[in-house]
């Protein structure tokens, strides 16, 4: 038993007993309250922010009031480390705030949503909480608050840098709850203890994670406030060049095998077959229709191509995984399939979540590069795949005409127009010049120079007045390797557009009219004149043409990116599904008869492994009682206002008792003697069984004298 034990602790009153908070504690508290909430800073309304700062600023200053207080009356350093025991607001008051901040909450509810007002009802209740620390229960459940509030932030934001600095806090949360009732521990020992407990629960919360069932959350509704990032559903010239400015991160891939060519990586993401003559919109949109195949039902379990599709080739297996972007569409590689229930395939081919997409999302997909998509065209999709707006762009009309007349082959005439733009004086370029109304002419005779929407856009005008069915795609193209981890990296700035026409018996065929004018953009990614062009164009030190043009800088964000992705993948990404499949591969491990016996085996060492250490352990556990009886009779005195100081040993405690309380000397003194021997000798077991014996009849002795005292008979 250590030293620290003949030491007062002050969480040793009683929960009914009041309690006083050190000076070192309350600052902690204060700061620790304030770190916790910036956890969910991005998910608070202004006004509860403003709450509660005000909050942590009033305990301050109630603090300080305090404490000058305690000054004036009384120069001890016991006053000025027990200054902060009175209460800044009466308890009518803290019932008034709890009630009108309910019911704001509730009236606000509507309008927050339902996980956002439980999380503003926690954070406030965390706030309220700390003005009203009069008892031990009291802290105990504010640093259980302040778990749950930091926590909580989990919910939005799951990257292992932010889960680490959330761990921190919940770490500091019960290093100070420890520190309160161990005040005399030493920093390294309280920590080993910590980290002990940590080890402890380690097992179990890894078993939990990994069988207990993974339930939607009701409350996961999607955020309609928050920003949408990433693609819109509705495209005009200059949009893409835009967001080809951004480095923040789409989504990340890797492949079961071999990964596909640069070439190859054109992530699909929607087909934009509306055109109004300035902007491109998914066919139907307008009239809030949604065109979805109904082959990929809610509850599919085994999902087979589409009837209009001719799998040629061989199949690829990928996974990816997608950050929120609060929308609703995902990324695959044509042809892709897959057979999870909460994804659902358009019509034209393109994967949707079945809701918003408000966290990191993972799923299983399977593509076919050489299928034939559509081998045959309804005249409802002819119809909208040539239907042309011929108002705006007058030139390209005319063009699109003298074209036919000259080539009836569909795939010549799309090859003329290739050739046109790799032979044309067309740049490629993130910065434009601006055109008049979004005009097409404008850009295709005009200025030439344009990002890849401004050639798919004039591309697909062409191929439509020429009488062939064509359509916008836009998505994503390439993407970056991490060779650590050997994954994917496709980041905002490789979003792209392309144009996809229909051929008889080849079906949809995809035509990138960017490969004609820029070809490294396709084969290789950024040129060495784009890249030049995001450097200068974009804010960010971290640009590829900045740091992040730097070996060392690449190299140590490529092994801090690949352990990002590898917790992502196996922790945020872990899935139902996934959780299915491990417990049909245990269930059918543990059938067979071997292997049966291994696992009888396992337990029945580890229970054998249980009962050893308890035996070794179990001399200890018994002196145990001994101490449980001297802090049980600490926690009675103090009831009677004869508390232990922090400085005093445990027989400097044991005078002051026969001082004040004489008649109760003889019996706290034989509690002290046991519990002295028990910590500081090598008792024998007939020895500690007479000390236990002794503590515990004094110990009733003790508390009937108490007793009567109370009740006002001398004794």
């Amino acid at each position: 038993m250590s030293k620290q034990a003949t030491t007062s602790r002050k969480g040793l009153s009683s929960d009914s007993t009041a309690l006083t908070l050190p000076r070192k504690l309350f600052f902690a508290l204060l700061l620790l309250q304030l770190f916790n909430v910036l956890t969910l800073v991005q998910q608070l309304h202004p006004f509860y922010l403003v709450f509660a700062l005000a909050a942590l600023v009033l305990q301050w200053l109630g603090y300080l009031k305090t404490r000058n207080h305690s000054k004036r009356a009384q120069a001890s350093l016991q006053a000025l480390t027990q200054a902060h025991s009175t209460k800044i607001l009466p308890s009518w008051l803290i019932l008034i705030l709890a009630i009108s901040g309910s019911v704001v909450i509730a009236a606000a509810g509507k309008s927050l949503g339902l996980l956002a007002s439980m999380i503003h009802l926690l954070c406030f209740a965390y706030s309220l909480k700390l003005f009203e620390i009069s008892q031990r229960k009291d802290l105990y459940q504010l640093v259980v608050l302040g778990v749950f509030v930091a926590t909580t932030s989990l919910i939005f934001i799951q990257s292992i840098y932010f889960s680490l600095l959330v761990l921190a806090l919940v770490f500091a949360n019960f290093y100070l709850l420890l520190n309160f009732f161990s005040p005399q521990r030493r920093l390294a020992s309280e920590l080993k203890l910590l980290a002990k407990l940590s080890i402890y629960s380690l097992p179990f919360a890894i078993i939990l994670f990994v069988v207990f069932p993974k339930l939607t959350p009701f409350w996961q509704v999607p955020n309609v406030k928050s920003a949408k990032v990433g693609l819109s559903d509705r495209v005009k010239i200059g949009d893409i060049a835009q967001l080809a400015l951004s480095n923040e991160l789409a989504f990340r891939v890797s492949f079961e095998n071999e990964t596909p060519s640069h070439a190859q990586l054109y992530w699909r993401a929607m087909v934009l077959d509306d055109f109004d003559g300035v902007s491109w919109q998914q066919a139907g949109q307008r009239a809030g229709q949604h065109h979805y195949n109904r082959y990929y039902g809610a509850n599919k379990e085994n999902a087979k191509p589409s009837a209009n599709v001719s799998l040629i080739g061989d199949a690829i297996d990928y996974q990816v995984i997608v950050e929120p972007s609060f929308q609703s569409w995902l990324f695959a590689l044509d042809f892709a399939t897959t057979q999870q229930g909460n994804i659902g395939q358009r019509d034209d081919f393109a994967l949707f979540y079945r809701g918003i997409i408000s966290q990191t999302t993972s799923y299983q997909v399977t593509s076919f590069l050489e299928a034939i998509l559509a081998p045959s065209l309804s005249q409802q999709s002819r119809a909208t795949n040539l239907q042309l707006v011929t108002e705006n762009n007058p030139r390209l009309l005319a063009k699109a005409k003298r074209l036919r007349q000259r080539f009836q082959n569909d795939s010549e005439l799309i090859q003329q127009v290739l050739t046109d733009f790799n032979q044309g004086r067309y740049f490629y370029t993130l910065q434009p010049p601006p055109v008049e109304n979004n005009s097409l002419d404008q850009f295709y005779f005009d200025t030439r120079a344009g990002f890849c929407e401004h050639y798919a856009s004039s591309f697909t005008y062409l191929m439509r007045a020429a009488g062939i069915p064509a359509r916008l795609v836009v998505g994503y193209l390439g993407g970056e390797l991490n060779p650590r981890a050997n994954y994917l990296s496709v980041y905002q700035r490789n979003a792209h557009a392309w144009a996809e026409v229909w051929l008889p018996n080849r079906g949809w065929q995809r035509v990138d009219p960017t490969a004609a004018v820029d070809p490294e953009r396709v084969e290789r990614g950024f040129s060495n004149n784009l890249l030049q062009e995001h450097a200068n164009l974009s804010d960010s030190f971290f640009s590829m043409q900045g740091l992040g043009s730097m070996w060392w800088y690449q190299q140590v964000r490529s092994q801090i990116d690949a352990l990002d992705y590898q917790w992502t993948r196996w922790v945020i990404g872990y899935t139902g599904q996934q959780q299915l499949q491990l417990w049909a591969k245990l269930r059918a491990v543990f059938t067979q008869r071997q292997s049966l016996g291994y696992g009888l085996f396992f337990l029945l060492t580890c229970a054998l492994l249980l009962v050893y250490f308890n035996l070794m352990q179990d001399k200890r556990h018994h002196q145990d009682k001994i101490i449980v009886i001297y802090l049980k009779t600490l926690a009675l005195l103090a009831k009677y206002s004869l508390a232990k100081e922090t400085a005093m040993t445990a027989q400097q405690f044991a005078q002051k008792v026969n001082r004040q309380r004489p008649e109760l000397s003889a019996s706290f003194q034989a509690i002290t003697d046991s519990f002295a021997a028990v910590s500081y000798q090598g008792l024998t077991n007939q020895q500690y069984a007479q000390h236990l014996k002794a503590a515990n009849r004094h110990y009733w002795r003790l508390r009937w004298r108490l007793g009567l005292t109370r009740l006002g008979i001398k004794n």
